[in-house]
């Protein structure tokens, strides 16, 4: 028995992740062994009146594959249920195939302790692909949160979404171990923290290759510097995505009171689609 629910899965939220644990437990409690997601298509979002999806569907079914007690994901073009039901089926079918041929031995991975910091807000594709390499070479993987005070301190802007609820959106993921906060870029202050909890260094340090001017001069750490393509920067980014598709401009000159802002809820992102079990 498998069970499911359906929604646009755009722009991710903290309570709209919290809710999906909440589907998922109760559907196991129903005797479902495995669960997964139909996401909208974006003809479906138009004609039901949702907001268009920043992101297309093929990157949307790719972040929430990753999602911890989600098996599989699937297309959702109608709302017809018996379509919606037998197109998860279909994936389900895939998925027990793709589970069957999966290799039973597992790779070596060349780092024990992996840091990948960054801000992570409105989390998209190019996130997912960056942490998916990174995650690849480590045994265990930690993600740096860039605090609210530090993106405005480096960006002159403030993040869309708290550092707290950027890092609620990154334990959800699978193969992340442990989220930290980080209120400075140097990384050694980091590395402290990881030697502390961990009780060794990490192995490597993982950055967007956009960054390398940044920390040319932490020439004693191990960073590797995943690829970041500028011509797809310009629309699958957090940047992109403020200014082009939400409106939002990267105001460089503004002086207002940072502690103010903070307090401030920034609203105006319309739920990210109903979902139904």
């Amino acid at each position: 028995m498998i069970g499911y629910m359906c929604g646009v899965f755009d722009i991710l939220r903290a309570e709209d992740l919290q809710n999906l644990d909440m589907q998922i437990q109760l559907a196991k409690q129903d005797g479902a062994k495995y669960f997964g997601l139909g996401i909208y298509e974006k003809e479906l979002c138009e004609n039901l009146g949702l907001n268009t999806p920043l992101k297309d569907i093929e990157d949307r079914m790719k972040i929430m594959e990753q999602i911890i007690g989600v098996d599989f994901v699937f297309r959702v073009p109608s709302l017809d249920k018996r379509k919606k039901k037998k197109n998860a089926e279909k994936s389900y079918k895939v998925y027990e195939y793709s589970q069957k041929i999966k290799p039973k031995y597992t790779r070596k991975k060349k780092y024990e302790i992996g840091y990948a910091p960054g801000t992570y807000d409105l989390f998209h594709a190019g996130h997912l692909e960056n942490l998916m390499i990174a995650s690849n070479e480590c045994e265990k993987l930690i993600v740096g949160v860039k605090s609210d005070e530090l993106v405005y301190e480096h960006k002159h802007r403030l993040p869309i979404m708290s550092a707290e609820e950027r890092m609620e959106i990154l334990r959800h993921f699978k193969f992340i171990n442990e989220v930290y906060k980080y209120y400075t870029r140097d990384l050694h202050i980091a590395n402290d923290w990881i030697r502390f909890r961990y009780g060794k260094e990490a192995d490597a340090f993982f950055l967007g290759s956009d960054l390398k001017k940044d920390f040319a001069d932490a020439k004693d750490l191990n960073i590797i510097y995943t690829p970041r393509d500028p011509k797809l920067m310009k629309t699958r980014s957090s940047s992109a995505y403020r200014k082009l598709h939400l409106g939002i401009e990267h105001k460089k000159d503004y002086k207002g009171n940072i502690k103010e802002q903070l307090e401030e809820k920034q609203t105006g992102m319309k739920d990210s689609g109903k979902e139904e079990r």
